[in-house]
């Protein structure tokens, strides 16, 4: 029983301990700067309340979008870093969870206590721009708090001289077009204050245009390099495809053939010698014509592959060359194949044909002469 009731105290304890234990964002206030060069540098400034112990918070940057033509645009951040109140440096470590760039800042001290702290980082590509006009399209909170935010603030700079502002908020969760915020503004500066406190998961999003002319615009190649940066997926089929393409080139095309003028043909062969054991004599009566028609090919075929073997022996060479001739013999060659025989075996074969029918050499002969 005992045992017992010290459990129930224990975890009686507990729940205090973590109904204590809340975070809540007293303001947060943004200053947000574009230059000339299309570079928008923002610098946050939260003020938190700590109730219990805690390590930090988090920050959770939105970087991944998705253009009306349905392709990414991914937001490059650099992070220059974050300072408490007296601009010492925190630790800071980075993570990325879905389309977010999540930041944990360590706070010393962070128990009952209310701390400012500092978050200073720049986008290079954060502008977008159309025919008529530049545009900051920009979301200052994030909608990732899991605590409310009771004041919201930001301030946007435009470039000196800049002409046909306009500018929208809107506010809420994820895709809500309400605007409950008021924008104020002063020549080349923009004041956005809500009227309200943002919930669990709700942000505040500001959109600022301004006349062509004012800003640098990117290059075709400098858009051409975010973009495939940005949807570098799509990009997988076409390298798979340019690889295989130059992997066929390398080994497996098919090799090239020498060109001949033979009226018969222009394709000529060439038999290397073999590297295996030379196998037994085999009749050449069966071999038909050596002629570029695919019956007659076929049955060449064995006969042209045991050939340099037998040369081997013979001539000592082991190696066969044949050229295509027109024909000029066709009473030479045997009955079987006289009626279907288009070409002779060139003079230049005889000492590698040694083995050749007596009627084949005299037709190689009288080609020679």
């Amino acid at each position: 029983m005992k045992q017992l009731a010290l459990l129930f105290a224990f975890v009686a304890a507990t729940s205090a301990s973590a109904q204590q234990r809340t975070l809540t964002i007293r303001s947060f206030d943004a200053n947000i700067v574009v230059d000339r060069e299309g570079v928008v540098d923002v610098t946050e400034t939260i003020t938190a309340q700590f109730t219990g112990s805690w390590n930090g918070i988090y920050r959770s940057i939105p970087v991944e979008y998705r253009t009306p033509q349905g392709f990414s645009w991914t937001l490059k951040l650099d992070f220059v870093g974050a300072t408490d109140a007296e601009g010492r440096a925190l630790k800071v470590e980075s993570s990325r969870e879905r389309h977010y760039l999540k930041y944990k800042i360590w706070i010393p001290g962070a128990e009952n206590v209310t701390r400012t702290i500092a978050i200073h980082y720049r986008a290079p590509n954060g502008l977008r721009f159309f025919e008529d006009h530049d545009e900051l399209y920009w979301n200052v909170t994030g909608d990732e708090w899991d605590m409310p935010l009771n004041k919201v603030t930001a301030k946007v700079t435009l470039p000196p001289q800049s002409t046909g502002i306009r500018s929208a908020a809107f506010t809420g969760a994820y895709g809500s077009t309400t605007q409950d915020a008021k924008i104020t503004t002063q020549d080349n500066v923009l004041f956005l204050t809500m009227n309200r406190d943002l919930g669990f998961r709700e942000g505040a999003t500001i959109v600022v245009g301004w006349d062509k002319g004012v800003v640098r615009e990117p290059t075709d190649a400098e858009k051409l390099t975010n973009a495939a940066a940005s949807n570098w997926p799509l990009f997988i089929p076409v390298a798979v495809l340019v690889g295989m393409v130059l992997l066929w080139r390398k080994v497996g095309r098919d090799p090239e053939r020498v060109k001949s003028a033979s009226p018969i043909s222009r394709t000529s062969f060439i038999a290397s010698c073999p590297a295996y054991e030379p196998r037994s004599m085999s009749a050449l009566s069966t071999v038909g014509c050596i002629g570029p028609a695919p019956t007659r090919s076929r049955r060449a075929g064995p006969w042209l592959v045991s050939l340099p073997v037998r040369s081997s022996h013979s001539a000592g060479a082991g190696r066969l060359a044949l050229e295509w001739v027109s024909p000029r013999c066709h009473s030479c060659w045997p009955e079987s194949s006289a009626a279907s025989s288009s070409c002779c075996l060139p003079g230049s074969c005889r000492r590698e044909l040694s083995l050749v029918p007596a009627c084949w050499r005299r037709c190689a002969a009288s080609r020679s002469s």
